[in-house]
């Protein structure tokens, strides 16, 4: 999987005949080819554009999906006109191995909805735990926030998010689109943003989220299997920004950081939006965090067990002690074992990951919102509590928070 540069100083030589001609040739040389990865082009000509077809368009250049044919061709005219061809970075969702269990049963009936099964728990022990109250019945709050959750799509038509769900965008198809589809073939995104928002239904019997009154911006980045590229995710990074949500949630990471979802959540944050993303699942050594979770701009979120003990697999930062949330430290530790949420199919399950524990501090903030996401950080940091060793610790940061 190649990713495709083409220096400033080229760009003039990009609108000559030779080149155009190149190209030209090239793409009919390909057009029956196999797709073989995604590339950058570093370059805003409108010739390559054209001729490459463009997937997103960014500041300093452009992404396109390029067949083995076409590839080859731009490497035959490298020296010519000196472009270099580097890989776009994939990202993947974060649960672990083997932990899925359908939890839902028969329907006890009542209400007007049609209904195929209802959670084994309405409040699941990780909704408890944040709202610091074992005995709760249904939640609150989150009125006037908006979610962004870029993940594998979502249900829209599940009956406990239904009524939350405000945008419906794909930005993983092929060819890129922002329309209303965010279907979810995976099951992965229904269950995060169920626990960030699910609101139990008009009927009163199913799951409840952390906020229950925020709407949902339902972003799909990631593939069905769970893989997710970088342009998708800086993309709809900035659409969220530009739509005006309050706080984006990724449960998606990679050992190394992309430059386009770096530069893409330097400009969210600049727009006053509160990123939270997953700290990873390749614990338990220290520096074992990854990003985005581990850019300073982002809150990064370790998994916890119903006992307060840290999962061996929640991957760990570098926190020096501090307070201060820095590069590659871990910010909070939050429940991320079995637990329970909405699926895809209209049922519930129970899954492992940093990607469940992200929820839990996404739909808090967006609980607790304090009108910018720097007072929300800040609230955040002062509402947690040690639950590990003590102090800012690399497994848990700050600690739990809760309300």
């Amino acid at each position: 999987m190649t990713h495709v540069f083409i220096k400033r100083s080229s760009i003039t030589l990009l609108f000559t005949g030779a080149l155009v001609a190149g190209f030209v040739a090239a793409s009919a040389y390909a057009s029956g080819g196999e797709t073989t990865g995604r590339y950058f082009v570093h370059s805003n000509s409108i010739v390559l554009k054209a001729i490459a077809g463009a997937r997103w368009n960014f500041d300093d250049g452009f992404t396109a999906d390029l067949t083995r044919g076409q590839l080859q061709s731009l490497k035959r005219v490298t020296d010519a006109f000196n472009v270099e061809v580097e890989p776009v970075a994939q990202y993947s969702i974060l649960v672990t191995d083997g932990s899925e269990k359908i939890s839902s049963k028969p329907s006890r009936g009542g209400g007007s909805l049609t209904r195929t099964a209802v959670p084994s728990d309405q409040t699941p022990w990780g909704i408890e735990k944040v709202y610091n109250d074992s005995s709760i019945t249904s939640t609150n709050g989150g009125a006037g926030v908006d979610v962004a959750v870029l993940d594998t799509g979502v249900n829209k038509n599940h009956l406990d998010l239904a009524r939350r769900v405000a945008q419906c965008k794909d930005f993983s198809g092929k060819p890129a689109t922002k329309d209303g589809s965010c279907n979810d073939g995976n099951g992965h995104g229904t269950h995060v943003a169920g626990t960030i928002l699910a609101d139990g239904s008009t009927d009163g019997l199913g799951v409840y989220g952390v906020a229950p009154e925020a709407k949902l911006y339902a972003y799909k980045v990631c593939g069905n299997s769970g893989f997710c590229w970088s342009d998708d995710i800086a993309t709809a990074i900035r659409h969220a920004a530009d739509q005006g949500a309050e706080v984006i949630s990724m449960s998606l990471g990679s050992d190394a950081e992309s430059p386009l979802v770096r530069d893409a959540i330097t400009y969210a944050t600049g727009k006053g939006t509160l990123i939270v993303a997953a700290a990873g699942n390749d614990g338990p050594t220290d520096g074992s965090i990854d990003y985005p979770g581990a850019n300073v701009n982002v809150v990064a979120v370790g998994a916890i067990d119903s006992s307060e003990q840290v999962a061996s697999w929640s991957s760990r930062g570098i926190n020096d002690g501090d307070y201060v949330a820095e590069e590659r430290e871990v910010e909070f530790g939050a429940p991320g074992v079995a637990v329970e949420s909405t699926w895809n199919d209209g049922t519930y399950r129970l899954l492992s990951g940093t990607s469940m524990a992200t929820p839990h501090v996404s739909g808090l903030a967006a609980k607790l919102w304090q009108g910018s996401a720097a007072a929300t950080r800040d609230y955040l940091h002062s509402r947690a509590r040690d639950i590990w060793t003590i102090g800012d610790d690399t497994a848990t940061g700050f600690g739990l928070p809760t309300l």
